[in-house]
């Protein structure tokens, strides 16, 4: 299965969360495939973000800037945009901020969602919604062994729990509250990496401001092991999920894991932008108490089967390719125009 311009071609889609990383390389690619793209979100946060560096306002059809906590601003917005497919992906996204700020992640990742959600199934123009929540959805005992869509949800981290619950109010929404009987499918992955990412307490954020700024890169764990996926592999199931959502209708799985097969350790990441960037990067190991899972892998079986899905990156070339992009940029190259360079590349085969 592949991506069909003529299905997205003038297809009006609402992105919530345009404003942030993820958000702007599928507000990118949507334009791409000749869709209207309407945006909900916050402002973009920090001091630096692709949103901003890459124009992405400029390709919208419109824009609400609106926190997804407030039920009645939301429905009015929704109810106004009236979208032919729902990406949802505003949330909270930081572990540690939700440690700091607990009920911002709850109220943010589960109440939001559920605003969300509510008026976009209620929409007769509406075809499918595709909900974004995160690899970290699952109960992690320590077993090292891949997680299946059926594995038991859970989190010891407030970001964590949040997204659980919130698999869960999606579920209980989507048979109970679903009158038109529109699809709806979580997607699960988690540690995507790429471009114009300058999200605070991530890796590979710091560690480009590190190089970039010849300062020291504070880690907390460097033998712990995560499944770094390519962002433009992890949008593309994204929307390979939508576009079943719109021609298929109500068989499409309720929830699907995208995540590659292999996995690499915060150090081994490192190593890697070091040789990137030509350069190498003093490393301070930073003690933690708050919890975090030492390994974690998905199965995406699921993915496979049903949709056709593969990486086309391994874990190793997502982040020399993400390291070749923030190389480029910091020494000069336009973020809209290495984006598209990337899409441009990326589509062939797939639409």
């Amino acid at each position: 299965m592949g991506l069909n311009p003529k299905l997205w071609n003038g297809k009006r889609v609402l992105v919530t969360g345009h404003t942030g990383f993820k958000g702007s390389w599928l507000t990118l690619i949507l334009k791409e495939l000749g869709a209207e793209v309407i945006g909900l979100a916050l402002p973009p946060e920090g001091p630096r973000s692709l949103y901003v560096d890459a124009g992405i306002s400029h390709e919208l059809l419109s824009e609400t800037i609106q926190d997804i906590r407030d039920e009645f601003a939301v429905r009015r917005a929704i109810e106004g945009m009236d979208p032919d497919y729902v990406f949802h992906l505003a949330a909270q996204a930081y572990v540690r901020r939700s440690l700091r700020d607990p009920l911002e992640s709850i109220a943010t990742n589960v109440i939001g969602t559920a605003n969300v959600l509510k008026p976009a199934i209620a929409s007769k123009a509406v075809l499918g919604v595709t909900i974004i929540t995160t690899d970290k959805v699952y109960e992690n005992l320590g077993a090292k062994e891949p997680f299946r869509e059926t594995d038991k949800l859970g989190g010891l981290d407030p970001y964590s729990a949040s997204k659980a619950a919130s698999e869960i109010i999606v579920a209980s929404m989507s048979a109970t509250c679903n009158a038109l009987k529109i699809p709806v499918t979580t997607v699960r992955a988690g540690n995507v990496i790429g471009g114009g990412d300058w999200g605070e307490e991530r890796l590979v954020p710091d560690l480009v401001r590190a190089l970039n700024g010849n300062s020291k890169l504070i880690i907390r764990n460097p033998n712990a092991t995560r499944p770094w996926q390519f962002v433009l592999d992890c949008l593309y199931g994204y929307l390979l999920v939508a576009q079943s959502h719109m021609e298929e209708g109500g068989d499409v799985p309720n929830s699907v894991n995208f995540g590659p097969d292999e996995s690499l350790s915060v150090t081994e990441l490192v190593r890697l932008f070091e040789a990137a960037f030509g350069r190498t990067i003093e490393l301070e190991e930073s003690k933690s108490t708050f919890p975090e899972s030492e390994w974690l892998r998905l199965d995406s079986s699921l993915a496979r089967a049903y949709f056709g899905w593969e990486s086309s990156f391994s874990a190793a070339q997502a982040v020399s390719q993400t390291a070749n992009w923030y190389s480029k940029f910091e020494s000069g190259v336009d973020a809209k125009e290495l984006m598209r360079a990337e899409i441009l590349k990326y589509k062939v085969g797939k639409w």
